[in-house]
């Protein structure tokens, strides 16, 4: 039955499995040693908190399936393994401060999501990669021939914002460095165009994959070639790299026009 679904990786794309961010399946199961559950289901509760505690199992299931539930090509097809969680698709909506969107009214999933984003979480956790990025580019400053590291300011709705973008971090050369064409994380080697740059931006791209879209580094193409050309995003120099970080499948690429090597050593 579980190779006929994929196997149990197969089946694992189909969940927030990456988004744990376990390395591996093996030796892995359901932690049920609280026991929060069942003691509270012996306890004096009003209705409201009785239907809130029924709702639980509900929750967990769908937040564990929502990369299937909550997906934008959601179609009903009787042959497919998982055709028991398509949903009506409606139009897409984006959930309050995050970059994640629904297709569909799913409230249970809706809360859920909202929960674990409360506090501006999506917002610190882009600030939180751009600093990690800034303090490794201040230690490799005279390997990567580094002149400055300057971190941008940037608007607060920076990170969930998705019709424009700008740079996090500016880095100035203590020469020039040589400038590649465009080229991803995957690449086997950059084409080099023989033009230099002194400044070279990083802009970094949160997304929240689905089980029909989580190509990251065809987004990360998509993103900068859709920032690089618009009217609204403002860079400093043209030279730079987008690195897309996908939360809910634990993926990262980019897209950069510069010797790729630089931003490996980094």
């Amino acid at each position: 039955m579980i190779q006929a679904l994929g196997g149990v990786e197969g089946i694992l794309e189909h969940t927030l499995f990456k988004g744990t961010y376990f390395p591996t399946w093996e030796g892995l199961f359901w932690e049920r040693a609280s026991g929060f559950e069942e003691s509270m289901k012996f306890k004096k509760l009003t209705n409201a908190q009785r239907s809130g505690l029924n709702q639980i199992p509900n929750r967990r299931f769908t937040l564990w399936w929502s990369p299937t539930i909550n997906r934008a090509n959601a179609s009903f097809d009787s042959k497919h393994p998982y055709h028991f969680f398509e949903v009506y698709v409606g139009f897409q909506v984006q959930l309050d401060l995050t970059g994640i969107f629904m297709h569909g009214k799913i409230p249970t999933l809706k809360i859920s999501l909202i929960q674990i984003f409360r506090a501006h979480l999506w917002q610190k956790i882009h600030e939180s990669i751009v600093m990690d990025l800034c303090q490794v580019f201040d230690q490799e400053l005279d390997a990567l021939e580094i002149e400055t590291v300057q971190k941008e300011t940037i608007h607060p709705r920076k990170s969930y914002k998705m019709n424009s973008s700008c740079a996090d971090i500016l880095l100035f050369a203590q020469f020039k460095w040589p400038v590649s064409r465009p080229s991803l994380l995957a690449d086997s080697k950059d084409v080099m165009d023989n033009t230099m740059t002194q400044k070279y931006w990083l802009d970094v791209q949160l997304r929240w994959g689905d089980y029909d879209s989580h190509d990251i580094e065809r987004y990360a193409r998509a993103k900068f070639l859709d920032y690089t050309t618009d009217n609204m995003s403002i860079y400093p120099s043209p030279t730079g790299v987008l690195i897309a970080v996908d939360l809910a499948y634990n993926l990262y690429s980019w897209l950069a026009d510069r010797n790729r090597q630089y931003i490996s050593q980094a």
